[in-house]
């Protein structure tokens, strides 16, 4: 395997600078794990190494790589290099944990490092020459996409509160089904589930979006309400509500959309989910639930996008359907351009508020007609 081409020329460089130390350097977890099941796109890039984090420092600053220590800590850095951020962490073994800090031993063996990881399915690594190694014999999980704790499950929820949301997150983005889940887990969670309390907002919301921005959420969910996590971090659980949400994203072809999902299934969670630009397309969303807008305004006025989740939106809500000629009468209306330019009437008014009246009025009618008047008709309206 060429990493160079699969995950980037600047990781292997990085690697490649890691190990003229004469200590070994690994990409490991979820990018070799996606790897490994075909999945493109390896967006999170993580490296474990034989180096202590102070080791790391001088051999960045030798060499002018930005870096961010912030997680020191943890044995953790991130690394910016052409612009791309890279996590990089030691070799260790825990040996008291706190729930999300841990006292830990450096180790120089990747054996041990894969023991005191979370899933049997991220216990993988790939060397410098793209060799993928499997210390812990995994890859039968993985083929099988048998969702398993590294050892025992309740040792490795205590150790770390975030595994509890990182299971639910696995299941939906793997898309696993009841088969791949080892029915024992959920009253070990359930048992364990205010710990969650302890962890960060920005941590729970991290591991919510990858969870409902995932194609198929529904299973995830339903397990998430069983062990009564969903209550606690999304609101009222809604089975009906969800899977007729995914029924008409598929129906339409409709990509995961955070905000409609939100929207549509009424969650209300008590962390920061959305980004500035989710939250400014969740009140232009909110705002339309509020009047009962016909197909031709919505795709004209608002745009397909939009108008679609809203449609969608106000299915789940009002317990309706979507109709396939509003989809076509969407379509067709975004695409519509208005016939008259201010130029056409400014000079039957000197008054611009007079002008701009006229032109809202034309438009309104033009709608209405269903894009049919012509613009003789809409110019005689001035009169």
């Amino acid at each position: 395997m060429n990493i160079a081409k699969l995950f980037g020329s600047e990781i292997k460089e990085l690697i490649g600078l890691i190990r003229s130390s004469g200590k070994e350097c690994y990409i490991v977890g979820g990018a070799v794990r996606d790897f490994l099941l075909k999945r493109k796109d390896f967006i999170d890039i993580d490296l474990t190494t034989a180096l202590s984090v102070e080791q790391l420092i001088k051999i960045f600053k030798k060499n002018q790589i930005d870096f961010d220590d912030r997680a020191i800590r943890y044995n953790c850095l991130t690394v910016s290099i052409k612009k791309r951020s890279v996590q990089i962490t030691s070799f260790r073994k825990d040996i008291r944990t706190f729930g999300r800090t841990a006292d830990v031993e450096l180790i120089e063996n990747i054996e041990e490092d894969a023991k005191r990881r979370d899933f049997t399915i991220n216990a993988f690594y790939c060397s410098f020459n793209g060799e993928i190694i499997d210390p812990l014999g995994n890859l039968e999980d993985l083929n099988n996409k048998e969702l398993k704790f590294i050892g025992d499950p309740e040792a490795r929820i205590i150790e770390d509160h975030l595994r509890i949301l990182r299971f639910f997150r696995f299941v939906a983005v793997l898309g696993l089904k009841r088969r791949n889940i080892n029915p024992k887990y959920l009253p070990i969670i359930e048992k364990h589930i205010d710990r969650i309390n302890d962890l960060s907002n920005e941590r729970v919301a991290a591991e919510i979006r990858k969870i409902l921005l995932s194609a198929f959420p529904s299973f995830a969910l339903k397990l998430m309400d069983k062990v009564k996590l969903y209550e606690k971090v999304l609101g009222t659980y809604s089975e009906v509500s969800i899977l007729k949400l995914e029924k008409l994203e598929s129906r339409y072809n409709l990509t995961p959309c955070l905000v409609r999902r939100v929207l549509a299934l009424q969650i209300q969670p008590p962390i920061p989910l959305m980004s500035k630009k989710e939250k400014k397309y969740f009140n232009q969303l909110n705002d339309l639930m509020n009047f009962d807008h016909n197909p031709d305004y919505l795709g004209y006025k608002v745009g397909e996008k939009p108008s679609l989740d809203f449609l969608v939106i106000r299915a789940i809500k009002d317990r309706s359907t979507v109709k396939a000629k509003d989809i076509e009468k969407i379509k067709k209306a975004s695409k519509k351009v208005f016939p008259i330019k201010f130029s056409d009437i400014h000079s039957f008014s000197k008054s611009l508020s007079i002008t701009k009246e006229k032109i809202n009025l034309m438009e309104s009618f033009w709608i209405k007609s269903g894009f049919k008047a012509s613009k003789g008709k809409l110019l005689g309206l001035i009169n």
